[in-house]
């Protein structure tokens, strides 16, 4: 799939700190896939999204899109890195919710700021937290696009970083 200027300039700081985010809060080590347009249409949520609105140069939305049970080892692992947290859950709960948000709004907030020093005419919304389909839906009208990248993460699994356009 080949993506415009803009788009790559976009999804690389994305990428670049999510990568470095998972090494450096929870001592993971991940690579990211090729991109790919992903049908809006068959676009399903897969349990745990991280998302913050994108404004701008591109309208739309970035989503770090996790099935649960990466979420739950993303969440365990930081807890342990950051926190010396050793209890292992088996689920989202209000500690792991807060793992997870710490994570995202540091990939969010490292990824933008890059993003302002380019002076690419984007805005960002504080990443806010998607736990379930009702609230994913309300987020898919009006896309008309969806870019795709998966993040696979060495002996956990696999999420997506997704860029929804509008």
């Amino acid at each position: 799939m080949e993506l415009t200027d803009v788009q790559k300039a976009i999804l690389g700081p994305f990428i670049d700190e999510m990568i470095e985010s998972l090494d450096s809060m929870a001592g993971l080590k991940a690579r990211a896939g090729d991109p790919f347009q992903d049908g809006v249409d068959s676009f399903r949520f897969k349990g745990y999204a991280i998302a913050s609105r994108t404004y701008g140069k591109v309208e739309g939305v970035i989503l770090m899109h996790n099935y649960i049970e990466t979420a739950v080892a993303i969440g365990n692992r930081v807890r342990l890195h950051l926190l010396g947290e050793e209890n292992v859950n088996t689920e989202i709960n209000e500690d792991m919710q807060d793992a997870l948000s710490e994570w995202g709004n540091t990939v969010v907030g490292r990824a933008t700021q890059s993003l302002h020093e380019k002076n690419l005419g984007m805005k960002f919304d504080p990443p806010y937290f998607i736990l379930n389909t009702e609230d994913m839906g309300l987020m898919l009208k009006g896309v008309t696009k969806i870019i795709s990248v998966p993040i696979h993460i060495d002996d956990v699994g696999r999420f997506y970083f997704n860029y929804l356009l509008y």
